[in-house]
């Protein structure tokens, strides 16, 4: 395009020449640059496809001369109207096709900048061109597009004026036969919704599971007959063949109704669809309308009584919902007031709803006055969160202030209804009281078994050293493995013992780092150096991925150690079918040699961790199921440890799929 001088406007650059011309041959209107005598310069591809012409034979021709003859002048006086910077308006022409037809085309002209390089005889003129049967077409889409849009919001309208079941059917049938034009049609429903697989086709109803919930449009005769059993039968396994949207065209006993059985006078032949009401995951029923254009009921029409049936389906499962709600609701009240937990029910303005006689007991005052005010108004403000209030299996910890301190367990959620639509929150509170008394007298047997236990592990380490270096000068390669294993295993009870002071020290808040300048790969080396006897033992390979430059941190030294033990410990443990380790540490993204932001990673070929649970196992005695079940060993406190060590140095730790592309998983 550089060649004809065409820029975006006056005040912008050019576009670069490769820009301008894949855009121009990507366009889908046909584009014609002609010459000031009104030859063809250039083509897009749109316009060989278009015109059924190549390019070469297109350029150097005639643009007029090109056009049917009856449309000729009206050619010229298009190319005559064009101005620079401004569409003419649109020209219907009939241009004769390379392939003989004739096609009607609507063009548009501009007058293209000047170019003294051409000495007038460079392009002037860009015809912008479009078939006008592609304009009908859409034209004809977007009608009925709108057609349709008007009927369903019509619909949604008349069905949102009521939630009792029988009134907003009504409502919905009546707007629904109005807006398609239909002779009648009736809503069927299951006494009892059945539950759906909405990957397959809706599941059949026998008859004698539906009744008649709204009809317009047959006469009495009709809806009497349908009353009887047996004909009931024959009028519906006519209509429904399969469990899935049905029509069926044709003469009364093709049909299974006749003429007389419509209110509105019809043909003998007519046109039936059914299409089921499906809710969130029920079938709830079918609609049934009748229209006499026969066969004339299009796939979109048939769409747009699908899109119905499934705007209607939620609608009549709420009323339903509805209706069993107000049936239930004293009864259920009576299980809430009856239950050892507290519940507190709020809209979506914080606003109480209702609070049962348990949670008064808990906080220690009389809830009766609390529906109908804001929560900030009556929740008493000696009920405050814990400082330490995050708890796996049990929620938040609240605390109850006064004479009588209570520890709580609180949990609370959002409320939604059938459509995913919020309703407001729900809290429910327990008394954890003696649950946590008892977790803190467990918590201090695990510190003081733990001291108890550092004694002997630390003598029964020394006493292996004492030996190891006894065997070496006896140069026993038997003794020297057997000790290697007492070597390990103690270090591993020394390392468990120190989780389990950790842990107390975690639940107290009374973990505290010592930081020092370190290098990671030295460390890394390190603790790599502890696995030395089980990796030899079980034939296996850790493989480290550090940088050439070294990684100058300031941790906690003896902490991250743990941390890495306890990574790499769980690699090989949870990995039986062998495979390499591999250790990575790397700058993360954005960051400096200089700022201490390193990630680290884990990998192993092992049995992996589903996604649901990768966040779990980072909670105190979480365990994987699929771990359990395939027999491994463990506390559940190691990730525990790791998590807050990680985020005591401000960092964070977390589970993805094996950096290898297998199975196993990184860390």
């Amino acid at each position: 395009m550089e060649d004809y001088g065409i820029s975006a406007s006056a005040s912008s650059p050019p576009w670069p020449a490769d820009i301008a011309q894949a855009a121009v041959h990507a366009s889908q209107n046909i584009l014609i640059v002609l010459d000031a005598v009104g030859i063809i310069r250039y083509v897009n591809a749109a316009a060989t496809s278009s015109l059924q012409y190549s390019a070469a034979q297109l350029i150097g021709a005639s643009f007029v001369e090109l056009l049917d003859p009856g449309s000729r002048n009206k050619g010229r006086a298009l190319l005559a109207q064009a101005v620079p910077r401004q569409m003419t308006s649109v020209f219907e022409l009939n241009q004769s096709a390379g392939d003989g037809q004739i096609m009607l085309i609507g063009y548009q002209a501009v007058a293209l900048p000047s170019d003294a390089a051409s000495n007038g005889a460079g392009p002037k003129i860009l015809l912008v061109g479009q078939r006008m049967g592609n304009v009908v077409a859409t034209t004809e889409r977007l009608i009925n597009l709108n057609r349709r849009l008007k009927a369903l919001f019509t619909i949604v309208t008349a069905a949102s004026r009521s939630i009792v079941l029988a009134d907003l059917l009504h409502q919905a049938l009546s707007v629904a036969i109005a807006e398609l034009d239909l002779l009648a049609g009736l809503v069927l429903l299951a006494d009892v919704p059945v539950e759906i697989d909405r990957a397959q086709y809706v599941p059949q109803l026998a008859p004698d599971q539906l009744r008649l919930a709204a009809q317009q449009g047959f006469t009495p005769a009709f809806i009497a007959r349908l009353s009887e059993p047996q004909q009931f039968s024959a009028f519906w396994n006519n209509i429904i063949r399969r469990g899935e949207p049905s029509v069926v065209s044709g003469s009364a006993d093709e049909v299974g109704i006749q003429a007389s059985d419509l209110e509105r006078l019809s043909d003998m032949l007519l046109t039936v669809i059914a299409t089921p009401l499906i809710g969130e995951r029920q079938l709830q029923g079918w609609l049934y309308v009748v229209t006499d254009r026969y066969r004339a009921a299009s796939s979109d029409e048939v769409e747009l009584l699908r899109t119905i049936g499934n705007l209607l389906g939620p609608v009549v499962e709420n009323a339903r919902l509805y209706d069993a709600l107000l049936q239930t609701s004293g009864r259920l009240q009576a299980v809430l007031d009856g239950i050892d937990s507290g519940v507190l029910l709020l809209d979506q303005e914080d606003i109480v709803r209702y609070a049962n006689a348990r949670l008064g007991a808990l906080f220690g005052v009389d809830v009766a006055g609390w529906p109908g005010k804001p929560r900030v108004a009556v929740v008493p403000t000696t009920v405050v969160p814990l400082a330490q209030s995050a708890d796996a299996f049990h929620g938040e910890l609240w605390e109850v202030i006064g004479p009588q301190r209570r520890i709580l367990g609180r949990f609370a959620d959002q409320v939604y209804d059938v459509n995913g639509m919020p309703l407001g929150s729900i809290e429910v509170y327990s008394d954890m009281t003696s649950f946590q008394e008892m977790n803190r007298l467990k918590d201090e047997f695990v510190v003081a078994a733990a001291h108890d236990l550092k004694t002997p592990v630390t003598a029964i380490k020394g006493y292996a050293q004492i030996a190891t270096r006894l065997a070496r000068k006896l140069d026993e390669p038997r003794l020297l493995q057997q000790l290697a294993m007492i070597n390990a295993r103690s270090d591993e009870l020394a390392y468990l013992m120190d989780g389990l002071l950790d842990m107390s020290r975690i639940q107290g808040g009374r973990l505290w780092l010592d930081r020092e300048t370190i290098h990671v790969d030295a460390l890394i080396a390190s603790v790599a150096k502890h696995f030395e006897f089980d990796l030899a033992r079980r034939g296996r390979k850790l493989i480290t991925d550090l940088p050439d430059m070294p990684l100058e941190v300031t941790w906690d030294r003896l902490r991250m150690e743990g941390v890495l033990i306890n990574l790499i410990g769980n690699a090989l443990k949870y990995s039986p079918d062998g495979g390499e380790i591999i250790v990575g540490a790397h700058l993360s993204a954005g960051a400096t040699a200089h700022d201490g932001w390193v990630e680290i990673t884990v990998t192993d070929h092992g049995i992996g961790i589903p996604p649901a649970e990768r966040d779990l196992i980072f909670e105190r005695f979480y365990r994987a199921r699929h771990a359990i079940e395939q027999g491994f060993k463990g506390t559940g406190i190691g990730l525990y440890i790791t998590r807050h060590i990680v985020e005591l140095h401000g960092g964070r730790i977390w589970v993805g799929d094996a950096l290898h592309g297998g199975p196993g998983t990184t860390i």
